[in-house]
């Protein structure tokens, strides 16, 4: 299955280069790593990602989004019950795109059928990540942080978009266009244990938020705030401010 999953990939990439994101052209794959069941963990080898449990500092988490391609808002600050003060930060990056592969378009059936958008992020949408720092052992709930955002183009926007945990936030984006596009769920099964999670699961997990927001294309302004519960404390984090040109 694994070799046909990889023929499947490959034949979409033939001749194709990843969407380049202003400001993210070195944290994202080259014509050379994308687009295989390897090239993602290739891409990975040659751009670390800190694998540790925490992340210890702001410049940790910045570097972190860098090398998702993800690029980084303001750092921000959170107060906690338990009387500590967390560093934070978020950040964006606008479609097509899927964090640690790149362009996750595929042609189906292999070589003759049409080419898929399976993207966890597309044309007109906008990903958000929220990195806090210290963060070890976090609850089973991951909801808290949200995002309010406005597409001063369209002056469309919203208060209050929720965030997930930032691999489920990819994982079910891309399941979602496959549903949708109808394909085989062995398929799917294939890209994403062959491709995604291997390169998602080398992130450090505890505390990292994702959102997924159609934003539509324009200049997009961006507040990311809420809470993280810890095992032990619940922590309040100002916003995170930035903008994002959504194509």
């Amino acid at each position: 299955m694994l070799g046909w999953i990889r023929s499947l990939v490959s034949a979409a990439a033939s001749g194709f280069a990843p969407a380049a994101h202003p400001g993210t052209a070195s944290a994202t794959p080259s014509s050379s790593y994308a687009l295989t069941p390897t090239g993602a963990l290739n891409w990975i080898g040659a751009h670390p990602i800190p694998t540790g449990s925490v992340i210890d500092s702001v410049d940790a988490a910045k570097f972190l989004l860098r090398q998702l391609g993800i690029t980084p808002f303001t750092s921000t600050i959170g107060a906690c019950t338990d009387l500590t003060f967390p560093l934070a930060v978020g950040g964006a990056v606008h479609g097509p795109y899927t964090p640690g592969v790149g362009d996750l378009t595929i042609q189906f059936p292999p070589y003759v059928g049409p080419r898929v958008d399976l993207n966890a992020v597309r044309k007109g949408e906008v990903l958000y990540g929220f990195v806090p720092t210290g963060i070890i052992h976090e609850s089973s709930n991951k909801s808290g942080m949200r995002v309010a955002w406005l597409n001063i183009d369209t002056l469309q926007g919203d208060v209050g978009v929720p965030m997930g945990g930032f691999t489920d936030t990819i994982l079910d984006a891309v399941k979602k266009r496959a549903a949708e596009a109808k394909i085989p769920r062995e398929v799917v099964n294939g890209i994403i244990d062959g491709m995604l999670k291997p390169v998602l699961n080398q992130i450090p997990q505890a505390g990292m938020r994702g959102g997924l927001v159609d934003t539509g294309s324009g200049t997009v302004l961006s507040a990311i705030y809420g809470t993280v519960q810890r095992s032990n404390a619940t922590c309040l984090f100002v916003p995170s401010l930035g903008i994002t040109t959504a194509k």
